[in-house]
């Protein structure tokens, strides 16, 4: 039968989420159990030589509205496909008189989207999965919008085929390509955000001997941060996007994406630790014990397929005291596992966090504004920072273009041979134009939040999910947040933050439901009761 190459699994998810603890959100765990065909279960039945499955889904939110997890029990099939390039093909069958939606992980991606199986009839559906692990792991099921598990229904769908077929090695490009993988300070912005860059937006220049060329969109569309830079010798497609880490990176299908355009002879940068260290944030949190781990994966999904992996640690955040001080590696944690793993596993490792700490140090903690997202009110007028901001997290164009030519210059400098077909088309020797000296912001009102922007913004099951930075105000003892929806007369409270909260991260979670247009505010409140006068008004649709 078609389904006796695969291992029959159950998996199940009998245990609540152990939740918070010390900080660290920890989800439902699955309990796999390995099956045989023969065996009897409510699981799965054999009939007509076709299988009928039946599967429980639903997803839980935790407590911050972040940790959002998508959950079945059903049986799974595993195949010991090592870490190859395949295409599975699968028959649905609806013998019922409604239209069935069948969904399918594979790998814990979500390959088959509520594929629609109409009344009667049989859909065949195919996928392409580029594994990072050697067992594929697949999980048919019915989707089902509950929230919890006690109120997720059984469903049954029945399965005509399955196959698979391993994919042959992709043969080398004419001109490789150099793909990059992070979060937010290397993504590229569109224009609304500038002077907001990453340092990915900026790479290009030093492969084009500085000058600049236009933006490109993937052609495949796969989310609108993707953008293509071409230059003599190599294009680069910078692919990160922000508020990813390297586990939700991969959880997501976006580095099966890139697996899938990758060929041999080309390059990939991934720079994580960023939000791998965001343990408020827990689809995205990953501990330094835990991050060889997943480094791992890049590691070896890379080397299987001939694409050269290059390790860059996290660039620094501007983290000095004030106008004194010496600048630190923001995430030495994250930064010595990666350079451990580049030396166990013979990867080359770009040092970006001692190099960006070492250039800040030289340049003093003025300048470094300058490279960092500062900007005066009414400097950007028609943009996210119209208000303006101090962020000492994200890079603007001038502090982007630095750090991209400390990779470069980091190129140039290695002995090793991975890197050399890269260095005849690197040119590090064109003058970066320096922009004016930040102007500090000036407030009309001292009590009134500046620098109210908001920088993410993630919709998902019908939740959307932003961040929001704002700048301290002195005095204040919390934060009130407010929200006003399109058919709503008044503003209603979001959420209060305290001040401990607020200097305690760079930025902060808020959620509220997807599918309309909002105008958010925030107002500072003091010890004595008194609440100041109102920031900046931000207005966006969910």
């Amino acid at each position: 039968m078609f389904y006796e190459s695969l291992q029959p699994v159950i998996i199940t998810y009998p245990n609540e989420a152990k939740g918070w603890d010390k900080g660290i959100y920890t989800e439902r765990m699955p309990v796999y159990e390995d099956t045989s065909w023969a065996s009897s279960s409510d699981m799965f039945k054999i009939e007509n030589q076709s299988l009928v499955l039946k599967s429980l889904s639903w997803t839980e939110t935790e407590s911050t509205g972040f940790g959002v997890y998508n959950f079945v029990e059903s049986l799974g099939f595993r195949k010991a496909t090592g870490i190859k390039d395949g295409k599975w093909t699968v028959s649905f069958k609806n013998s019922s008189d409604e239209e069935l939606k069948v969904s399918c992980y594979a790998n814990n991606i979500l390959k088959l989207n509520a594929v629609a199986v109409p009344a009667g009839e049989t859909v065949t559906a195919d996928f392409m999965l580029c594994s990072v692990e050697d067992d594929t792991l697949l999980q048919f099921f019915v989707p089902d919008e509950a929230k919890e598990k006690c109120d997720a229904v059984v469903k049954e769908l029945t399965i005509t085929d399955i196959s698979y077929e391993e994919l042959p090695l992709k043969a080398p490009k004419a001109k490789p390509t150099i793909y990059l993988a992070s979060d937010s300070t290397v993504q590229s912005y569109d224009k609304y955000y500038y002077p907001q860059t990453g340092w990915g937006q900026t790479l290009y220049r030093f492969f084009n001997s500085g000058k600049t060329t236009e933006e490109l969109q993937s052609p495949d569309m796969f989310y609108p941060q993707n953008h293509i830079y071409e230059t003599p010798g190599f294009n680069i497609e910078n692919r990160s996007i922000g508020a990813r880490s390297a586990r939700s990176f991969i959880n997501e299908g976006k580095w099966d994406r890139i697996l899938a355009l990758a060929a041999p002879g080309d390059y990939c940068f991934i720079q994580w630790g960023h939000n791998d260290a965001t343990a408020v944030r827990p689809n995205r949190y990953v501990s330094p014990e835990d991050f060889p781990f997943w480094l791992r994966k890049y590691v070896r999904s890379c080397r299987e397929r001939g694409i050269q992996l290059v390790l860059v640690t996290p660039i620094a955040r501007r983290n000095c005291d004030g106008n004194s001080g010496t600048f630190v590696a923001s995430f030495g944690n994250y930064a010595e596992p990666m350079k451990k793993v580049g030396a166990e596993e013979n990867i080359p490792v770009i040092d970006l966090c001692k190099l960006s700490v070492d250039y800040l140090n030289e340049i003093g903690p003025e300048e470094s504004k300058l490279i960092y997202l500062w900007a005066a009110p009414g400097a950007f007028p028609d943009g996210a920072y119209a208000d303006g901001v101090s962020d000492n997290t994200h890079l603007q164009e001038y502090g982007a273009t630095q750090f991209a030519k400390l990779v470069c210059d980091a190129i140039l400098a290695s002995d090793r041979p991975e890197l050399a077909p890269l260095k005849p088309a690197i040119d590090t020797s064109f003058t970066i134009d320096k922009p004016l000296m930040y102007a500090p912001e000036q407030p009309k009102d001292e009590t009134a939040p500046s620098g109210f922007a908001m920088q993410e913004l993630h919709i998902e099951n019908g939740i959307a999910s932003f961040l929001l930075i704002w700048n301290d105000v002195p005095g204040a003892v919390k934060y009130n947040v407010y929200r006003k929806g399109s058919v709503d007369f008044q503003f209603f409270p979001l959420r209060s933050v305290s001040a401990e909260e607020k200097k305690s991260a760079a930025v902060l979670p808020f959620q509220l439901p997807a599918a309309d247009v909002y105008q958010v505010y925030c107002e500072a409140v003091f010890a004595d009761g008194k609440v100041g006068a109102p920031g900046r008004t931000i207005e966006f649709r969910a």
